[in-house]
């Protein structure tokens, strides 16, 4: 029987590793979907660092581009179907939150409007309700990595601030639809759920 797994916790704090060995211990084959878009140096080492862990029997899955419409997701899980993997590993949903709010270029704003901030939110909600179905309709096992970025100040500009909430409203609907949610911290994991 297929499960979702959310593995959620701050930068470093060893849930992607965790994630890795949980998809090598479940049988049968794992395909890795990377949701990061290499925007500098220091993001294409840590990418290469992601890459060098990896299994050379799983095959990755990336998106290349900025991305668009949640029919690249569909694509994506419908080939790694088709291809008959048995494990999904998607690492990371804050890459994909980000994607999303991007297009806006909220970070040349001082000011966000109530206007732009709920068509911000509500296409980011859209779009992560569209995903869960993707996931909840799957035939695979699934281990989800997000971050926790809600736990320290609030932000002082309104990218940060409406990245933080969002991404709080996305990790507590994903926690809702998986099966096992765990917390990482200082390389330590507390099962939550």
């Amino acid at each position: 029987m297929r499960k979702i797994y959310l593995l959620i916790g701050g930068a470093r704090s060893g849930k992607s590793s965790f994630g890795e060995k949980l998809a090598a211990s479940i049988s049968g084959r794992v395909a890795y979907f990377a949701t990061a878009i290499i925007t500098d140096r220091e993001m294409e080492k840590r990418v290469r660092t992601h890459q060098g862990r990896r299994p050379n029997n799983w095959k990755t899955y990336e998106i290349r581009e900025p991305l668009g419409k949640i029919e690249e997701i569909e694509k994506i899980f419908e080939d790694i179907s088709y291809n008959k993997f048995d494990t999904v590993l998607i690492d990371c949903i804050t890459n994909l939150i980000f994607q999303v709010i991007d297009r806006y270029k909220i970070d040349d704003l001082e000011i966000l409007t109530n206007q732009e901030e709920e068509k911000i939110e509500k296409e980011v909600i859209s779009f992560f309700k569209a995903f869960i179905k993707i996931l909840k309709k799957s035939d695979l096992n699934i281990i989800v990595i997000s971050n926790e970025i809600g736990l320290g100040v609030v932000p002082a500009f309104p990218l940060g601030r409406i990245f933080r909430d969002l991404m709080g409203a996305v990790n507590k609907e994903m926690a809702l639809v998986s099966d096992e949610v765990y917390f990482f911290i200082a390389g330590l994991k507390q099962r939550l759920k």
